[in-house]
């Protein structure tokens, strides 16, 4: 079989929808490619493995496979396939928990789309990265980004359906809800879900009845599904589990692909949810414990973790609060290997980086290389410290050295209600105060970075961990005695630290994961006292 013949056949078999046979011929163009060293088929074979990976539910098989497409179409200078790699590149970072991985991504992607003022690729990008910042839970940015989607489908000639934009905002609503439902022991009004949730049904009755495009058959009776169970969760919300269950069994007859697919792990939360309702705790326990399963299952770790905290929630409701504990335990355990996981992607990617720089062989990529390298090496904007990408190349090559160095991670506590209660510009000007107290608590060859949030790292040279626990404590006491009314009435920050020496034989994530566990651990430290003061409220 020769390349070209190779490629077509891959390709029209993926068209039928059937990725699983789609991927032996695959598996043949991307041989052929490499065989005749061009990596211009090599990208486009390693794209069509990866979106048979995707089909498949198997993200963790798509990523590297669309991160490599990427470099490659990069290297040959064919921005549409770049763009059209980190979409599955964002889709699957993004289910793993990467979620800074994710938006960056998509973020890439969207720019490549708008250089080539494509209408549909541009609508499919802003899809991406609203996507993205809905299971990141960052939803302020998720809701522009999803309503420039819809104007975008809007605006396409022919006109494009925007349902699934619309679709997407609904779930950001729902996982808003939820996590107001955790912070506030009640769920809020639902206004804006019901109101997506209408303009979603009339969109949907334009493509059951074909007056519009951009969604085949497939991805209709999906969208269908997908539209069922959040009306069904949105009628559990309102009291009316009595008409949510026949719209509970008619999703469940439209789920695709059986459990093979993530609207079945959003099935197990209505159920979850139903069974909650109706106070029927064997059957609610069972239903999260599913979530977390099938959500495992297709490797979506977004609901895997709201499956580990609605059956705490369930299990507090049902007065077992050592059970409740457990499963928030198990929040944390899956929330700190996401973050070391997360921490060891990005390092190989700034490896990559460095080894894209040294090599000779084609100056031009050298060119390109070094520029985005520059690009991701600059400070953090708002706090004006080192970022995330800064604090790993400098911890990887310290670890590489050897010799006395420690690191550690700083959260703050209770950020989240500083949002809730003061806004988010508030919350901005709080982290922008703690980095200035970083820097005046560190030595001038020390290093203070922003991992992401409200997370912050030092890393400590020449310190061993007694010393950097000194250093923590000043810095955490600094923070406390700070006059935190001067940006608002009544604001009051602390902040939870912990350090960890390098020890022999340590790569970045154990090193990473001990500073975590002596973090968590000054966390609940401070949470039992607050509660004894009377001043306690989550552990953040």
């Amino acid at each position: 079989m020769d390349l070209l013949h190779a490629a077509q056949q891959a390709q029209a078999v993926f068209q039928t929808g059937d990725a699983q046979s789609a991927q032996a011929p695959g598996e043949e163009w991307l041989l052929l490619a490499m065989e005749a060293g061009d990596r211009a088929q090599q990208a486009q074979a390693l794209l069509h493995l990866a979106r048979c990976d995707r089909a498949l539910h198997r993200p963790r098989e798509a990523r590297p496979r669309s991160e490599l497409a990427a470099r490659l179409f990069r290297h040959v200078g064919d921005a549409a396939g770049e763009a059209g790699a980190l979409s599955v590149l964002a889709h699957t970072a993004s289910l793993a928990g990467h979620h800074e991985e994710a938006i960056e991504a998509a973020l890439l992607g969207l720019r490549l789309a708008q250089a080539q003022q494509g209408g549909v690729a541009q609508v499919v990008a802003l899809q991406d990265l609203g996507a993205c910042y809905v299971w990141a839970r960052s939803f302020e940015p998720a809701q522009q980004v999803l309503r420039q989607a819809a104007d975008a489908a809007n605006a396409c000639k022919p006109r494009q359906t925007p349902l699934a934009a619309c679709l997407w905002l609904a779930t950001a609503e729902l996982l808003r809800l939820a996590g107001e439902r955790e912070q506030r022991g009640q769920l809020p009004t639902l206004g804006a879900l019901e109101a997506h949730l209408i303009n979603a049904r009339h969109l949907l009755g334009e493509v059951l009845e074909g007056a519009v495009g951009g969604v085949t058959g497939e991805l209709a009776g999906e969208a269908q599904c997908w539209w069922t169970l959040m009306q069904t969760l949105a009628q559990i919300w309102k009291g009316a589990s009595g008409l949510a269950q026949p719209e509970f069994q008619q999703a469940l007859a439209l789920l695709p692909g059986g459990d093979r697919h993530w609207l079945a792990a959003l099935a197990a939360w209505v159920q979850a949810e139903l069974a909650w309702s109706r106070r029927l705790w064997p059957q609610a326990r069972r239903a999260a414990s599913q979530l977390v399963a099938q959500a495992d299952a297709v490797q979506h770790e977004p609901l895997a973790q709201l499956g580990e905290l609605i059956a705490s929630q369930i299990e507090e409701q049902q007065g077992q609060p050592q059970r409740a504990l457990q499963r928030m335990r198990a929040l944390r355990e899956r929330e700190a290997r996401v973050r070391i996981a997360s921490l060891d992607s990005r390092a190989e990617a700034v490896q990559w980086q460095l080894d894209a720089r040294r090599s000779e062989r084609d100056r031009a990529e050298l060119a390109d290389q070094a520029q985005r390298l520059e690009k991701l090496s600059m400070e953090d904007p708002l706090t004006g410290l080192a970022n995330r990408r800064s604090f790993e190349a400098q911890a990887e090559s310290l670890l590489r050295a050897g010799g006395l160095v420690s690191v550690a991670l700083i959260d703050v506590d209770h950020f989240k209600q500083v949002n809730d209660r003061h806004s988010h510009l508030v919350g901005d000007q709080v982290l922008t105060q703690i980095a200035r107290l970083m820097r005046q608590h560190v030595r001038e060859h020390d290093l203070a970075a922003r991992l992401a949030g409200d997370e912050f790292v030092l890393l400590l040279r020449g310190a061993t961990e007694e010393i950097a626990q000194q250093a923590c404590q000043r810095l955490s006491s600094a923070v406390q005695e700070h006059d935190w009314s001067a940006i608002a009435e009544g604001l009051a920050v602390s902040i939870s630290i912990g350090a960890a020496q390098r020890q022999d034989g340590d790569t970045l994530q154990t090193w990473l994961a001990r500073s975590d566990a002596a973090m968590y651990a000054a966390k609940r430290e401070r949470h039992a006292l607050d509660l004894a003061d009377g001043e306690g409220d989550t552990l953040d």
